[in-house]
């Protein structure tokens, strides 16, 4: 079968990669110099091109032209219940934390249909940033019932685990999560937070955790930089 130009592009392109020669966030040399290069047209490198960024290989942003997209060393597997710390730590970074805010505040309306309580009682909220090697990877919102862990009971915690936390104070075990994965451009607070540049979008991850009485106890929001974490799951299963 002979090949298409627009395949031998693209298959030039991803040895150039995988070979070290373009480096992730580098250009791609000119269109000219790759058809030159290929011996194929330049309308062939553009749709060789085209198709690299549909697929996520290369990335394209206004008045900067084509690029390597950088690597996102933090992979975050969505059918497991791993903390943060361990995803960040097996990766060979040390794990740390910045402290935003922690506070005791009432339910909101949206609170309390999320984590089944009163409507105004009290929910311990947990705002921190994550880092990995003193550099923020994650902002994270934790919000509990205060009647399972309030703010001294975590602040006694010297891990700073919340779930290791409401094990000690409320003897509660978490059995399963419900996961919602969403996308978020930029926000200014938590998007400056995270050092994150203003056409870079964060992912964010919504999290019910349940106890072995099926009931929700703690509901996370973590925003993650999304050039630098990915997010992968196979548990689904497929039914024909």
């Amino acid at each position: 079968m002979e090949l298409s130009s627009k395949y031998r592009v693209k298959e030039w392109l991803i040895r150039q990669i995988k070979s070290g020669e373009l480096k992730p966030g580098h250009p791609l040399p000119s269109t000219l110099g790759i058809a030159r290069a290929l011996d194929v047209k330049t309308d062939d490198v553009y749709d060789g091109i085209a198709e690299l960024i549909a697929e996520q290989v290369l990335t394209e942003h206004v008045e900067e032209g084509p690029r390597v997209k950088h690597l996102r060393p933090f992979y975050c597997p969505l059918g497991e219940l791993v903390s943060i710390s361990k995803m960040i730590e097996s990766q060979g970074y040390h794990s740390g934390t910045e402290y935003i805010a922690l506070d005791e505040i009432p339910a909101t309306t949206l609170d309390a249909d999320i984590l089944q309580l009163e409507l105004k009682s009290l929910v311990t909220q947990i705002e921190r940033i994550r880092t990995a090697d003193g550099a923020p990877l994650v902002y994270c919102i934790d919000k509990v019932a205060t009647a399972h862990l309030t703010c001294q009971a975590f602040q006694q915690n010297n891990e700073g685990s919340i779930l290791d936390a409401m094990k000690q104070y409320s003897n509660i075990d978490i059995k399963h999560v419900e996961v919602e994965l969403d996308t978020v451009s930029y926000e200014p607070h938590i998007s400056d937070n995270l050092d994150a540049m203003p056409h870079e979008s964060l992912m964010l991850l919504k999290i019910v955790h349940y106890d072995t009485e099926g009931n929700p106890v703690l509901y996370s929001l973590n925003y993650f930089r999304s050039s630098l974490v990915k997010f992968k799951t196979t548990n689904f299963r497929y039914e024909t």
